[in-house]
């Protein structure tokens, strides 16, 4: 299993999904968190958020089962692979996929925000440095801020060598919560993936760590308002089907999951 002005969110995917082009706003390529301080806004309108969003497998869903839709309110760049991991080289088949550090350094121009949903098949003993490493390259992007999900506890989750990652997962979390306490990372905030998602709301698969298509169209949900609260912009979707729109989207986090998804982004 497994560094700048602007914001940092990463999450994975491996390919882009047939109803991107349709969309002007999308630009693609092959413990509880603390509230986030909305971004300095000017009178006149702003433009939407550029954020780039790094991933995994976990992250791939979303191309899987086309839920592009539910990614709103934000121009993105997507940039998914299985078996990624974060700093150190990633894992699968050859030629291997670029790992987070690097698809982070080729991705073109700079971001607002990136976004990680990588490093489930990245071993604890690597991660502190590597979480370095990202962070210095999403710097170097001019991120104001990186939005890092929170890796899944108590899962039965294997890595390819047959090891399970569980141990790694738990340990990970720690090591982001330490980071973050140490006052070096003021732009890095953890976006609770793990607490947010229980098992029993059909998110995810058997492993505890992929998803399932209404998991895809939550954690699409699930991004745009954390991009959303952490600009300091409005919701770009109701919680409900025909709900009212939060001005200012709060933090997802202690929210309950988005109940209704196939409703709220029909097809």
């Amino acid at each position: 299993m497994k560094r700048g002005a602007l914001a940092v969110l990463v999450i994975a995917v491996t390919s882009c999904g047939a109803d991107k082009a349709a969309d002007p706003t999308i630009v693609t390529t092959s413990a509880q968190a603390p509230a986030v301080a909305p971004a300095t806004t000017a009178a006149a309108p702003r433009a939407k958020p550029r954020v780039l969003l790094i991933g995994d497998s976990t992250l791939l869903a979303i191309d899987h089962y086309d839920a592009y839709r539910a990614l709103k309110g934000f121009e993105y760049v997507y940039d998914a692979k299985s078996c990624r991991t974060l700093g150190i080289p990633s894992c699968g088949k050859r030629p291997l996929p670029p790992n987070a550090v690097e698809a982070i350094n080729h991705s073109d121009g700079n971001f607002d925000d990136v976004v990680i949903m990588a490093g489930y098949d990245e071993w604890w003993t690597s991660f502190p440095q590597s979480f370095d490493e990202v962070v210095a390259a999403a710097r170097a992007k001019g991120a104001r801020r990186i939005i890092w999900l929170t890796y899944r506890e108590g899962v039965p989750y294997k890595l390819l060598t047959g090891e399970r990652a569980d141990e790694a997962f738990i340990k990970n979390n720690q090591t982001l919560r330490d980071k973050v306490a140490s006052g070096k990372f003021p732009d890095v905030v953890l976006a609770q993936w793990y607490p947010h998602t229980p098992l029993h709301i059909g998110w995810l698969t058997e492993d505890g760590i992929h998803l399932t298509m209404k998991g895809a169209l939550g954690l699409a949900d699930y991004i745009s308002r954390w991009v959303a609260h952490a600009e300091g912009l409005p919701c770009p979707m109701p919680a409900t089907p025909g709900g009212a729109i939060e001005p200012v989207c709060s933090n997802p986090d202690p929210q309950p999951p988005i109940a209704d998804l196939m409703t709220l982004y029909p097809q």
